[in-house]
């Protein structure tokens, strides 16, 4: 399975496909990803390869220890290695094919707003700016 950053600078493969993760809801991971939480899963560094970039990979880390590694290019999270353990922190969202992945736990779930099921989904992209300010009811 192949995953990747948004401008594709940054590669990986890992020698599997996932089935599960995991969401977590806490401050952090609401930032980081700028949604109501992260959709992570774990992959051992046996089935875990950088195929191309890891030179662009820039890291920020808190005093607590939370780490975020990020393309330099295109800001986009990718994976990181875990401390002192053996295995890669990977958002699904990087991974190319998926298909059918299953939510084992939701994290942090005292820190999770609360959102609405959605009024419209559809299964195409949005057709136009005027459709998205239509439906956020900005026009």
């Amino acid at each position: 399975m192949q995953g990747s950053c948004l401008c594709a600078s940054v590669k990986f493969t890992l020698s599997y496909s996932p089935k599960t993760f995991y969401r977590c809801h806490c401050s952090l991971c609401r930032r980081q990803t700028g949604t109501e939480s992260n959709y992570a899963t774990l992959v051992h560094r046996q089935h875990f390869t950088w195929s191309t970039g890891e030179a662009s990979i820039h890291s920020w880390k808190k005093a607590s220890g939370y780490r975020n590694d990020f393309c330099q290019h295109c800001g986009s999270t990718v994976p990181n290695p875990l401390a002192q353990v053996p295995y890669f922190w990977v958002p699904l969202g990087l991974l190319d094919g998926i298909e059918h992945y299953q939510c084992v736990a939701d994290f942090c779930m005292q820190d999770c707003p609360s959102i609405l099921p959605s009024i419209h989904t559809y299964r195409e992209p949005v057709q136009s700016l005027e459709q998205l300010l239509s439906l956020l009811r900005l026009e």
